[in-house]
This record gives C-alpha cells, structure tokens and sequence, in this order.
C-alpha cells in the first residue's frame, strides 16, 4: 500500500497535481482484529497527510463496513423507509388506501441494492415487519391481521 500510495505521489509531483487525503479513507482489512494496537500502528499518508482508517463508509446510498456485514446499511435503509412512510401518510392523509399503496410502492419501497443482503439477517426481518405494519397503517387493518392478507397487497 504504502509502494501504491509513493507511486500516486511521483505522479502527482510529475503532474504538478495534489491529492486530498481528507477525501480518502483505508479500511482495516477482514480477518485483522480490530482491538489491540496493531490497527493503530497502520498509517498512510499522501501529500504530506494522514489518511483516515475508517470501519464503516457510505457510497452510493449504502454504507459499506469492512466486516462485510449487511447491518448499518440495512438499519440506515430502516431509518429513511420510516422516514418517507411517515411523509407519504402524512402529506397523502386524505387518499384513499389503494392510491396511498400504490405511493407506498413507488416511493418507499425502492431498496437499491437489496438483492446483496443476506435475507437471514435479522434486521432484514424488522424491515419486513415495518412493511407489514405500514401496509396494515394504511389500509386501517388490525393489529391482528394474518400476514397472508397483507402479501397479496
């Protein structure tokens, strides 16, 4: 890494360019421990200055952790599918239930990149169960339902 970042720095002294290193990050690669002080010896620099080692970073609308796990970018996913279910009902109160599902589907229910998570995660599951209680919110549904009912929707 450090020959990697040398060469990026020759080029950039040939260029008469600067990097940003603010604008980069290094993560700690899989399978090193993240306790202990042997993470925190690592460091890189370009131009002069330290990069951030970081755990966890968004990119694209997804946050990307370096253990390869699915549960920030599923939580943070969570939190705005709340966020806009919350928006739809509120702002669209005075619709009926079928155009307020059908506003459900197109705004809310967009989950880009979801076909990367590993369904088996639990946080998987209480975002399916917040799709099953939004659905039941909208169609003034009991508590109660069978979830069938609601898959059909």
């Amino acid at each position: 890494m450090r020959l990697m970042l040398q060469v990026y720095e020759e080029y950039a002294k040939d260029h008469d360019m600067l990097f940003n290193a603010d604008k980069s990050i290094i993560s700690r690669p899989r399978g090193v421990a993240s306790g202990g002080n042997r993470n925190r010896d690592i460091c890189f620099s370009i131009s002069g200055n330290v990069i951030e080692n970081v755990e966890s970073w968004p990119h694209l609308g997804h946050v990307i952790t370096n253990s390869a796990s699915d549960k920030l970018d599923v939580l943070s996913r969570h939190g705005s599918f709340i966020g806009q279910v919350n928006n739809v009902i509120c702002w669209f109160s005075k619709l009926d239930c079928c155009m307020k599902t059908r506003l459900l589907r197109v705004y809310c229910f967009s989950f880009y990149g979801r076909e990367l998570w590993d369904l088996s995660n639990l946080h998987v599951q209480s975002l399916c169960v917040a799709g099953r209680q939004t659905l039941r919110r909208i169609w003034k549904l009991p508590y109660n339902c069978h979830t069938a009912i609601l898959v059909s929707v």
